[in-house]
């Protein structure tokens, strides 16, 4: 009988096939993030359809979102995540047969399954944090690993344009037909080798250890029953407030700033530039976020992402044309969302629900993020023609003011209640003392 891995080891493991999935599924991200926009314009003759690629892609992350983390309750991580990149794949070739039609709205139904591909992407920081014992920092490094194809992506523009280009394909598809096998790499890759499934790993060693949370009451049946015992926790409420709030300033910045940038003059060397900075800023500093949300508590974390994104829209409020103005408010943006996914993932992850409905929150939190990612791209261009950037900067500062004031209070409910700051690692519901003995990942 082979001896099963030790926890650490287990883990370590664990992380380490997320990392190469995430490098490979952020790469074909680059499509929809990048080439959606220009391709919209290019099929439709008009700039004014170019926000609808990217609005449809996080909506439809969002949505997708929930129906994965459904399949996950059942059939675990893997086969979860699998299917997700196979989304992602199948609606980089549905965005591949419209540029081959000209029929643009078929760009937008690929893009909604691209969402896919970005909900694997992002639901695989909870699968890293499923055995860990220092949840932040396992988060933190699976969000990072992204950050390489997230900022490699864009600056692949020009060559695969080429091979489109010689394809008879408009250039921007060219994006679209690396992540196909960028989608399906990351397909193969999960499916062979994320075994045993953290999640069910994570679900048996809580039911065998007894956990309060498994032992405190039965299961809600019904979709609505588990909906409403999700947002029962105010602690989840508060997270999935920090996600959505975040994800909404940040979009809602980022959306309008390359037209912003390109009407007052720079070119698109410049912009492509400046946005791989915002990008590098989003994600790099995932392992200090992540250090800090297991030292010091998400709650900390998640208010500093808020003060940084409060700072961001003021800046943004009177930087004007700057350029210099303008990267500042993208570095300051990039840094308060890694803050706030950092904050916001631990404290949802961190919340003593139910192991039959932890997945059901994740999803509630990414459709959150999804919806006002959506909201705050939509409405981005509309700021922006009323009243430039500073408008848009100031509207986009107040939600952060209401982060601020929830997790100030939350933060004081939380000292009074356990006489103190708890250490985000020594908590961790739902893993058995077995698995807590493997130590810092």
């Amino acid at each position: 009988m082979p001896v099963p891995p030790s926890p650490r080891l287990l883990q370590r493991r664990t992380v380490q096939v997320l990392v190469v999935a995430q490098l490979l599924g952020a790469l074909g991200l680059a499509a929809g993030g990048t080439a959606g926009a220009l391709l919209a314009e290019d099929l439709t003759g008009t700039p004014a359809s170019a926000g609808l690629p990217l609005a449809v892609l996080v909506l439809g992350s969002g949505i997708g979102a929930v129906a994965i983390t459904r399949l996950m309750d059942h059939a675990g991580r893997r086969v979860g995540l699998t299917v997700a990149h196979l989304g992602g794949a199948l609606g980089a070739a549905v965005a591949v047969a419209a540029a081959a039609l000209g029929y643009w709205p078929l760009l937008l139904a690929g893009c909604a399954l691209l969402g896919g591909g970005n909900a694997a992407v992002m639901l695989a920081r909870y699968a890293a944090a499923d055995l860990a014992s220092r949840r932040g920092r396992s988060i933190s490094t699976v969000v990072a690993a992204a950050s390489v194809g997230a900022v490699v992506g864009p600056n692949l523009l020009g060559p695969a344009g080429a091979v489109a280009r010689t394809l008879g394909f408009p250039e921007p598809t060219g994006l679209f037909l690396l992540a196909i096998p960028a989608f399906l790499a990351a397909a193969l890759v999960l499916v062979a080798f994320l075994r045993p499934d953290p999640l069910q790993v994570a679900g048996a060693a809580a039911l065998a250890s007894g956990t309060p949370t498994d032992s405190e009451q039965p299961a809600p049946a019904g979709g609505k029953a588990n909906l409403a015992a999700v947002l029962g926790d105010r602690r989840i409420r508060l997270a999935v407030l920090v996600l959505a709030l975040t994800n909404l300033a940040m979009v809602g910045v980022m959306a309008v700033a390359p037209v912003h940038l390109h009407a007052h003059g720079a070119g698109m060397g410049v912009v492509g530039l400046m946005i791989s900075a915002h990008i590098a800023a989003m994600y790099l500093p995932s392992p200090m976020t992540g250090w800090l949300a297991d030292i010091l508590g998400g709650h900390l974390v998640a208010g500093a992402g808020a003060l940084l994104l409060l700072g961001a829209g003021a800046l943004a409020a009177i930087a004007g044309s700057s350029r210099e103005g303008i990267m500042a408010v993208l570095l300051l943006l990039g840094i308060g969302w890694n803050a706030g996914l950092i904050g916001g993932s631990a404290l949802l992850r961190d919340a003593p629900v139910q192991p039959s409905l932890r997945t059901r929150a994740e999803g509630i939190g990414e459709l959150g993020m999804g919806a006002a990612a959506a909201a705050g791209g939509s409405g981005a261009g509309l700021l922006l023609a009323m009243g430039g950037f500073a408008l848009l900067g100031s509207v986009v500062a107040a939600p952060c003011l209401l982060v601020l004031a929830v997790v100030a209070a939350s933060g004081k409910r939380r000292v009074g209640s356990l006489g103190g700051v708890r250490r985000f690692g020594s908590a961790s519901a739902g893993i058995s003392p077995a698995l807590k003995q493997g130590g810092p990942e």
